[in-house]
């Protein structure tokens, strides 16, 4: 998938699935970013992952500025190496890498939040929900961004043979 395509649905996705999904607060930029470190270099999806958290941050009215910003580029420099393990051709690539960068983030967030005085109780329902539930319905989220495009391509395909 074009990585300009993805940031677009990302976009898309960040202003309106809220409207439907109010209560739903998905990584909605996370397949553009992991599909970004398949294409470009560490350096490059950096300052990508600088630009999508200060889009964010611009968007949200929850924390304090920059630090959606500061946490894609942790997860990102630290998770970058990882596209050794996983291939950029397989199926499932994109939702395992998803689901890692979603909890990285969840945990790295739980940190930076920390050192700005702002503190939440760790408990098993935590752990279970926002921890790795959410890390799996991004997984989910990514899912469906990997079938709708493969659903385009057969679909411009099939429009293609048949103008031919």
């Amino acid at each position: 998938m074009p990585t300009k395509i993805a940031f677009w649905i990302s976009l898309a996705s960040t202003l309106f699935f809220p409207l439907f999904l109010p209560y739903v607060h998905l990584f909605y930029f996370v397949p553009y970013l992991v599909l970004s470190f398949y294409r470009y270099t560490r350096l490059a999806v950096i300052w990508r992952a600088l630009g999508c958290g200060l889009l964010l941050d611009l968007l949200s009215s929850g924390s304090f500025f920059g630090i959606t910003s500061l946490n894609y580029c942790l997860v990102c420099m630290f998770l970058y190496g990882q596209k050794r393990n996983f291939f950029e051709d397989k199926l499932s690539t994109l939702p395992l890498m998803t689901f890692l960068f979603s909890l990285l983030s969840t945990l790295f967030a739980l940190v930076l939040s920390f050192f700005c005085g702002i503190s939440y109780s760790l408990t098993l329902n935590w752990v279970a929900t926002d921890l790795i539930g959410m890390s799996f319905v991004d997984s989910l989220y990514a899912c469906l961004f990997v079938l709708l495009w493969r659903a385009f391509q057969h679909v411009r395909q099939r429009a293609f043979k048949r103008s031919s």
